[in-house]
């Protein structure tokens, strides 16, 4: 049932209309260049997404290489099968018959042998159940008792679509949750996440995709020669049944662009006609060997984090913050990082996209959904695909972002000293002060942040002294702003007002001076009234 080779359960956009199309005719819709969004697809699930249809159309190519990609749908059919080992049912969604295997699900040595473990009991010649998950959002990725990313079970359970997008995103992006739910070889341990992190000419999905599965291409040997992955070998790795009691495969016994079905799940229709999603727990991993922790296993999205002291090299992990200037930076720089030809800008005259994703996951909570865009104007590329000029690029880069420090240490201070009323020494430490001042601080950071890389870009052909100096006047700017702001949304006693003001600037024009940002240390009118205003 919901045979992804067969049914057209996929929705896109095309120039003509939007539809529905099965996974061989997506494919060749996507090599005619002909798909230009995705319904149904929600967000986080947008990249994950891409990838998976990336490596699959890499490994079919490998098998049944051709000049072109092909737009025969019967090209992608026969290659989606060699895949599957002709095993028809692999690209099914919900098959009866348990022992077969199914899309990204195991198959069982029996259903009498493994229905327990899977949560389907029968008392009294009636069958009872505890699934897993018994809607698609159930399923997804998102770990929230708050529901503050996407609100959870929404979607209509008979909604197949649903469904493949939800198990899709459970299978390959899982982290470790609890004994027994182990998580995906291609992240560094178990609360870490997976990043999609990439360079490409075009945000458009067939142009992304075209490009992409040509980078993959080229990656192939090197990245089969670096991690010991086989010429052929197995990309689905639900094909078998797994006892669970150890590893399903080893990581030598596998194609460079495999595609994990981290968990043994299964979807199964109940006698009322329901969808629900039945689980079992695991004793390791699901792909070996179990040392195998760092992430570091040629993924061509994944940044490899080259300074990690405890394992040398690990996968890229990203904190609660999600991809800050700071970091969006190193990667770009490759200052700490090591990025893969699929990610480092690549010769031409037009602009390009540093794109990257990732869901922040924590110990059993999602911790935000993050995505960038960056576009890079011509210039700017080759200046990065140039290691000379990227290195200039970088420095200036750092001094950017230091005056950025700079600016943000002056406007805490300010704003401490301004709560507290104006004290010969201020209290950094009380909690109420700092919730209010860090508010007021993300405020800054969100119109930094707004303008760094624009800035950055007019350094490859500008004055760059120029440059840093209408920089640094725009931070300086941004900050008083938002410290006279300030002055008008926290009630202090009248008898403190003139001196917390007073001292509050005086502050922030003190740590501006000591950070090399100095500015004009005299209070002008505008931003202090008169004793004869504050006590009338």
């Amino acid at each position: 049932m919901h045979d992804l080779l067969t049914d057209e359960l996929i929705g896109v956009r095309t120039p003509e209309s939007e539809r529905h199309v099965s996974l061989p005719t997506l494919y060749a819709l996507l090599a005619q260049g002909a798909v230009d969004g995705y319904t149904g697809l929600r967000a986080h699930q947008a990249d994950p997404w891409h990838v998976f249809l990336v490596q699959v159309a890499a490994s079919i190519q490998a098998r049944r290489p051709t000049e072109e990609l092909p737009t025969d749908p019967a090209y992608w059919h026969d290659g989606l099968l060699d895949l599957a080992d002709g095993q028809e049912t692999a690209w099914s969604l919900v098959v009866e018959d348990v022992t077969k295997p199914a899309f990204l699900q195991h198959p069982w040595s029996s259903w009498e042998a493994e229905a327990k473990d899977y949560g389907a009991e029968q008392k009294r010649g009636v069958w009872s159940y505890q699934p897993k998950a018994s809607t698609p959002d159930e399923l997804d990725v998102l770990i929230t008792s708050k529901n503050h990313d996407v609100k959870m079970s929404r979607v209509d359970a008979n909604e197949a679509q649903a469904w493949l997008y939800a198990l899709l995103l459970y299978q390959t992006t899982s982290g470790f949750l609890g004994a027994g739910n182990y998580g995906i070889v291609r992240m560094n341990g178990g609360f870490a996440s997976r990043p999609i992190v990439a360079w490409t000419q075009s945000l458009h999905p067939s142009r992304r995709f075209i490009d992409e599965v040509s980078a993959l291409r080229s990656l192939r040997e090197s990245t089969q020669a670096a991690y010991g992955f086989r010429a052929r070998g197995t990309v689905l790795t639900w094909l078998t049944c797994w006892n669970r009691e150890g590893h399903h495969h080893r990581l030598h016994d596998l194609e460079p662009w495999f595609i994990e079905a981290t968990r043994p799940v299964r979807l199964y229709r109940t006698p009322d006609g329901a969808v629900i999603a039945l689980g079992a727990t695991s004793k390791a991993r699901q792909i070996g060997p179990k040392n195998l922790e760092s992430g570091d296993v040629g993924d061509p999205w994944i940044p490899l984090n080259t300074e990690d002291k405890k394992k040398g090299r690990s996968a890229l992990t990203l904190p609660a913050a999600g991809f800050t200037p700071d970091r969006l930076t190193d990667l770009l720089f490759e200052q700490g990082f090591e990025l893969t030809a699929l990610q480092r800008p690549r010769p031409g005259d037009e602009p390009g996209w540093f794109v990257a994703s990732v869901l922040v996951r924590g110990q059993g909570t999602t911790e935000g959904f993050h995505r960038v865009e960056l576009p890079v104007p011509p210039k700017a590329r080759m200046a990065l695909f140039s290691a000379a000029s990227r290195d200039t690029l970088a420095h200036f880069a750092q001094s950017l972002l230091t005056d950025a420090s700079g600016v943000m240490a002056a406007l805490r201070t300010a704003l401490t000293v301004f709560a507290e009323g104006g004290p010969e020494t201020a209290d950094f430490d009380r909690d109420a002060v700092k919730r209010w001042v860090d508010r007021t601080r993300a405020d800054f950071g969100k119109r930094w942040e707004a303008s760094y890389f624009p800035t950055l870009w007019r350094a490859v052909d500008e004055n760059r002294e120029a440059v840093r100096q209408g920089w640094r006047h725009a931070l300086v700017q941004q900050a008083r702003e938002l410290l006279e702001e300030a002055h008008t949304r926290l009630p202090l006693p009248s008898n403190r007002r003139y001196r917390a003001i007073t001292e509050a600037h005086r502050a922030f024009a003190g740590v501006l001076h000591k950070k090399g940002l100095s500015v004009p240390t005299s209070v002008s009118a505008q931003h202090i009234e008169t004793n004869e205003e504050l006590t009338a």
